[in-house]
Parts: structure tokens; C-alpha cells; sequence
């Protein structure tokens, strides 16, 4: 053991406080997958198990990790390279283990057995790296709004948003998702996707990973609501206009193209898909206070351009567009339809009248 130093007790502090956020971390993340797995109806059963197995765990690991210090207490492992020579012998001191290095050696092997384990396993609904970090680094930004000099950055922004927590719209009957939860997709992977160039594929990209997580192998029940998901997803995406200044027309075009890409190779049907991202981009517009004039006229825009993409007509994808945007401004209010209602082309208007 080495002699006691001046940097003993910083390295001890430093240590702990390294080991306290790497058992956090771990207790947080075994309590989570464990209620997520756990058998619908036999939850109780399943985590008491669950439960019993960690503890017991804990309990025999110190009781092993004793019993291997007494055996190697009293052994010694040298291994010594020797470089013989006309003038001499040389020998270098290779590996040298005694007492508790046996111990910390074992240890360090399995945690890294574990860690190669665990690396290959891959949870249902997880997205990538970048949307993670962009949700952890979001709870930082969010203590220091109240402090921020912005006017944009302010609590009461959010609160349309929190809302959709509330919203019971079968999603997680289906999925075993909420409606806020596919929102939350679309926000985060947004807020990644916005920082660089060529922002639609990002976005595109970003949304798709974090749909596939989510709707994996349930195509039947994306097919019929495709149209939700759609809705919630875009409505989410735009609220990055709540925490960064942003072009609304700019976002709406990006989060179109990629809301309605995503849903189609989840299985949405492709009129269900623009029909539903319309409706979000002026949802999501309105309760970020933003132009909602130039989010319908963008998105009604963006739904011809990417039509052939989407496999629909140009003349489909407008009137899909047109329905969804006026739908989403007549739910919100009078004065929302009537801003709608001059954004939206003669066209696609009267298309609408005799639809309707």
C-alpha cells in the first residue's frame, strides 16, 4: 500500500464522488429497465424478483471479494522479463501482483466482460446518442431559463406543451406510448438535427431512430394511426422555437419533410403522414407563439414539393396539407382560421369548399 501523502484525501474525495455518480446511474437505470419489463398484470412478482436478485448480489459480492483477499493474501504472481548479454544480465520486473492486486485484477476483468455484455444489448425505444444527450443537456438550459435576460425564454412557453401529457389518444393503448412521449421525439431530435447543415436530412434521420425505437415491429397499428403520430411528432419538433431562435418557415418545411419521411418507412400511409404533420406545424406554431401565416404557407408548400417522395400527386399532397392546417387553426380559434384561411392558396381553398 503506498505511504500517505498530501493527495490522499482530494484522491479518496474525488474517487467517491465518482463512484456515487456511477451507482446512481446504474441503480437509476436497473429500476427503470425493470419496470419496463415487467409483465403486464405480474409487476409486483416481477420486480419483488427482480429485487431479491440484486440484493443478493450485493450481499454475496463482499462476501466472495473477502474470501478471494484471504486466499491471495498470502500469494505472490512475478512475472520478470531477463535480457541476457555477453556483458551481463538484465531483468525487468513485468508483473509483479501480491494481496489485494489479485482482487482489483478480477474485478477490473469482469467489469469489462460485463461492460462488452452490456453493449450488445439494445433496450426497446431507445434513440441515438445525439438525441440523448441533447434531452440530458436540455435539463441544464431549462434550470438557467428563469435567470435568462431573453423574453423568448420563459416557463409559460412550455406549458401548452406540458399538456400533452394529459392527452388520451389510444397512442399508448397501441404502442405502450403517451402522446407526449412521440412529441418528445419530435422536439429532441429536432433540437439535435438543428445544430449544422443540411438540417431536413438530420432531422429526418434523427426522427426515424427515434420512432423505430418506439414502433418497431407494429406496422399494422402505425398504418392506422399514422395520423397521430404524424400530428404529435411535428407539433413536438416545432417547439424548438421554445428554447433557440429559429426561422418558422425555415423549421416547418424541415419538419415536414422529415416527419412525413419517418412516418412513411415506420408505415404510415403517405396522405395519413401530411395530412397529421400539417395539423402539428400549426398546433405546435401556435403554442410557441409563432407566425402562424408563414408555418401554413410553408407547409402547404413543402407537402407538393415532397409529394412525388411520398409517393402522392402534388394536387393530393396540397389538399392534404390544406385540410390538416385549417383543421389544427379551427380547433385552436376563429381568429387562427381566419389568419389560415388568407396563407392557404385560392386554390387548395376552393378545393377544400368542394370537398367539403
Amino acid at each position: 500500500m503506498p505511504e500517505r501523502h498530501f493527495l490522499t484525501m482530494p484522491l479518496l474525495f474525488i474517487l467517491h464522488i465518482f463512484a456515487g455518480i456511477a451507482n446512481a446511474g446504474v441503480t437509476l437505470t436497473v429500476g427503470t429497465i425493470g419496470l419496463k419489463m415487467a409483465p403486464k398484470g405480474e409487476a409486483t412478482s416481477y420486480l419483488a424478483t427482480s429485487s431479491l436478485a440484486t440484493n443478493l448480489g450485493a450481499g454475496l459480492g463482499p462476501l466472495v471479494g473477502g474470501f478471494l483477499a484471504i486466499f491471495f493474501g498470502s500469494r505472490q504472481f512475478n512475472l520478470t522479463l531477463t535480457w541476457i548479454a555477453p556483458a551481463g544480465s538484465t531483468q525487468l520486473p513485468f508483473v509483479n501482483m501480491a494481496g489485494f492486486d489479485f482482487l482489483f485484477g478480477i474485478a477490473f476483468i469482469m467489469g469489462l466482460i460485463t461492460l462488452t455484455i452490456l453493449a450488445r444489448m439494445r433496450e426497446e425505444g431507445e434513440v441515438s446518442r445525439e438525441v440523448m444527450l441533447e434531452s440530458l443537456m436540455f435539463r441544464t438550459r431549462e434550470l438557467s431559463r428563469p435567470m435568462s435576460s431573453v423574453p423568448a425564454f420563459n416557463l409559460a412557453a412550455n406549458f401548452p406543451f406540458g399538456n400533452l401529457r394529459k392527452m388520451p389518444v389510444g397512442l399508448d393503448a397501441a404502442f405502450g406510448v403517451t402522446a407526449y412521449q412521440i412529441a418528445e421525439i419530435g422536439r429532441v431530435a429536432t433540437m439535435a438535427a438543428m445544430r449544422g447543415r443540411r438540417v431536413t436530412g438530420r432531422i429526418a434521420r434523427s426522427l426515424e431512430n427515434g420512432l423505430n425505437g418506439v414502433l418497431k415491429g407494429k406496422e399494422a397499428e402505425v398504418k392506422v394511426h399514422g395520423a397521430e403520430i404524424s400530428r404529435q411528432m411535428a407539433r413536438g419538433a416545432v417547439h424548438v422555437a421554445d428554447y433557440k431562435p429559429v426561422d418558422v418557415g425555415q423549421v416547418a418545411s424541415a419538419v415536414v419533410t422529415g416527419v412525413v419521411e419517418a412516418s412513411t418507412r415506420a408505415g404510415a400511409d403517405p396522405h395519413d403522414a401530411i395530412l397529421g404533420a400539417s395539423q402539428g406545424i400549426i398546433q405546435g406554431t401556435a403554442e410557441a407563439h409563432g407566425d402562424l401565416a408563414t408555418a401554413a404557407a410553408k407547409t402547404i408548400e413543402t407537402a407538393k414539393e415532397i409529394a412525388g417522395q411520398a409517393g402522392v400527386s402534388e394536387e393530393s399532397a396540397a389538399a392534404e396539407a390544406a385540410e390538416g392546417v385549417l383543421k389544427a387553426a379551427e380547433s385552436i380559434g376563429a381568429e387562427a382560421a381566419a389568419v389560415i384561411k388568407e396563407a392557404i392558396p385560392s386554390v387548395e381553398l376552393e378545393r377544400l369548399d368542394n370537398i367539403g
